[in-house]
């Protein structure tokens, strides 16, 4: 009876620490937005003013004030349309906000703007992940975020959060590769659970 108990416990162990470490990892990789373009000197008028705003905004953001940084950001889309960073910060307030659909939207708006910006991929994966999109739509976003930046820890972390529980294996190799090791946490759990 004992070791019919202890038999399943090393599963259950392992997908715990699985699931902590993905749902500890994804906080924190989610708040790891923020994006500060250079200043140029001979930048437009226009292009130094949306500066500005989008630096407030962050400010803003970095305050909880998502409503007055989403305002920050959208004076610097007025004033330079095709501001990728812009669409991106703000669709990062919207989804703090929890508002998923305007979050989706800007992220969608910064990949037409510039289709190699893996940040904006990740973002929108985070989004849709977070608001019940599921893996079909998150993982192909980190997939391709992978793909433009090979390094991108983030991307590796959020696609292993997907994965989680629908390809254990291939989430494991993720946080593997993000420098993760939830096994080592399965481990210890193990040896406090046979000592007690």
């Amino acid at each position: 009876m004992m070791a019919r108990r202890w038999h399943g416990l090393p599963r259950v162990a392992a997908a715990l620490s699985l699931l902590f470490c993905g749902a500890a990892a994804g906080r924190v990789a989610v708040h790891a937005q923020a994006v500060t373009p250079s200043h140029q000197a001979s930048a437009a008028p226009s292009a130094v003013g949306a500066e500005l705003y989008l630096k407030r905004g962050e400010d803003l953001s970095s305050a909880h004030q998502y409503d007055r940084a989403i305002a920050e950001y959208t004076s610097a889309i007025q004033l330079k349309p095709d501001y990728a960073e812009a669409y991106n910060d703000r669709g990062f307030a919207y989804y703090l906000k929890g508002d998923a659909e305007h979050a989706i939207a800007d992220y969608t708006r910064a990949i037409e703007l510039r289709p190699n910006y893996p940040k904006a991929y990740n973002s929108r994966g985070v989004a849709y992940m977070s608001h019940a999109y599921g893996a079909a739509k998150s993982v192909p976003d980190f997939d391709r975020a992978i793909a433009l930046q090979p390094g991108f820890r983030y991307a590796y972390i959020n696609r292993a959060n997907a994965r989680l529980f629908s390809h254990p294996w291939l989430a494991l190799e993720d946080f593997h590769r993000a420098g993760m090791h939830p096994e080592r946490t399965a481990a210890m759990v193990m040896a406090a659970l046979a000592i007690t």
